[in-house]
């Protein structure tokens, strides 16, 4: 009995110490094929040069700054980079239903009518709830980023990685532009599966 008590008290203590879950904004994954030729400038060139990949373009080169690596148009090295978004699903659930009727034909004028009265439900609600009504996310919308360094001669590619992040507030501007610096962070390395957090 002791020391049952003792292990609740481990347990409880244990819980209150570890430290609090976080919550996955986002997931980063690279490959480094090949080891890049470092000191090198590099150019920042999107794949469509949509107004959202122009403003990522100039968040790339800032951050590529920051790391201490030149960027100018035309260099040996070409950091592409291409943007995606998958929008989510979600579920509406309508006003609560707290009486229905049915009725199926008889010539007299439905002899098998019925009425029903709802109680309580969980989902729609009833007489003594309101229910869960509304919208709900079952899949949050996505936002994407794939960047490949190549060399622009060869064409051989060195690095390649890929992040994506949960739209849960914002737009997908604002939730891209926060994912290029820990893109430019990991050039040259693999990482896999690795969380962040955006919000």
């Amino acid at each position: 009995m002791r020391f049952l008590n003792v292990l609740v008290l481990a347990l409880l203590l244990a819980s209150l110490l570890a430290p609090p879950a976080m919550a996955q904004d986002g997931m980063m994954n690279s490959i480094a094929l090949s080891a890049y030729p470092k000191g090198t400038a590099i150019a920042i060139e999107p794949l469509d040069n949509s107004d959202h990949n122009l403003v990522l373009q100039r968040d790339f080169e800032r951050a590529l700054a920051d790391q201490g690596i030149k960027t100018t148009a035309g260099a040996p090295l070409v950091l592409t980079f291409e943007t995606r978004d998958e929008i989510g699903a979600w579920s509406t659930i309508d006003r609560r239903h707290v009486l229905s009727f049915e009725s199926q034909g008889g010539r007299g004028g439905g002899e098998n009518a019925k009425a029903r009265v709802n109680v309580f439900d969980s989902n729609t609600g009833g007489l003594f709830n309101r229910g869960n009504s509304g919208t709900t996310i079952s899949t949050p919308s996505q936002y994407r980023i794939d960047a490949f360094l190549e060399d622009r001669d060869s064409g051989k590619r060195y690095w390649q990685g890929w992040t994506i992040g949960n739209l849960a507030a914002g737009d997908g501007l604002t939730l891209s532009r926060k994912m290029v610096p820990l893109l430019v962070e990991n050039i040259g390395e693999t990482v896999r599966q690795r969380s962040f957090e955006l919000y």
